[in-house]
């Protein structure tokens, strides 16, 4: 077992090795306590497991894990010269909304699982995975891919339906509004309100005069 877990562990320790601010806090509190880096963050991820199994505030850590750290791994990308991470992220961005559809249209069968958002945090970080094969590129090109392209025609031709009808929405609020601000009432209206401004800033003027004044 040990020599199966040897390689992430490596991963692991090259990870702390590296020069930032999580790794220069891990270096205080190994200093102070005499335990490893690697240990600190296995006992830490263990403290997160049994949180998440419990249930306290557990929706709260498994949207920091899965949803947090993703967005700063893929702001890292985005930032990036390669191009390779940039698709690993957004396969996973692909999966993990597909994974919120079904879960908010499931979540009264869901809601009776033990211990379920430990399952979905371990689900996610699967997806997450820095291998090649990770959870998200197998839910993708397994799953959502052959999906996506059978019912693509379809999808584009209701998007653009409902995208012309907003954009119909917009344009007829817009001639109304502008049609109301020339109207007799919309000119009244905007007299009233520059009257009413002009006001606030003589009595904003006046206060300030008075109490320097009083100064």
């Amino acid at each position: 077992m040990a020599g199966a877990l040897q390689p992430y562990f490596g991963k692991l320790d090259a990870c702390l090795a590296e020069k930032n601010a999580v790794t220069d806090l891990l270096n205080q509190v190994e200093e102070k306590t005499g335990l490893a880096k690697r240990n600190i963050v296995l006992g830490l991820v263990g403290l997160t497991a049994i949180w998440l199994a419990i249930g306290i505030g557990s929706n709260l850590v498994c949207s920091v894990v899965c949803f947090v750290y993703p967005a700063y791994k893929s702001f890292k990308a985005v930032e990036s010269p390669e191009g390779d991470d940039d698709r690993q992220w957004l396969t996973y961005w692909i999966v993990y909304s597909s994974f919120n559809i079904v879960e908010y249209a499931a979540d009264l069968i869901l809601f009776w699982i033990p211990c379920y958002n430990l399952l979905k945090c371990a689900f996610l970080i699967w997806c997450m995975w820095p291998i090649p094969k990770n959870g998200s590129v197998l839910v993708y090109n397994h799953v959502l891919r052959p999906w996506l392209l059978k019912n693509e025609a379809k999808i584009d031709s209701r998007l653009e339906n409902v995208t012309g009808k907003v954009n119909k929405y917009v344009d007829d609020a817009r001639k109304e509004a502008d049609s109301f601000t020339n109207s007799a009432a919309g000119q009244m209206l905007s007299s009233t309100a520059q009257v009413a401004a002009q006001q606030a800033n003589e009595v904003v003027d006046e206060a300030f005069v008075d109490k320097d004044k009083e100064i």
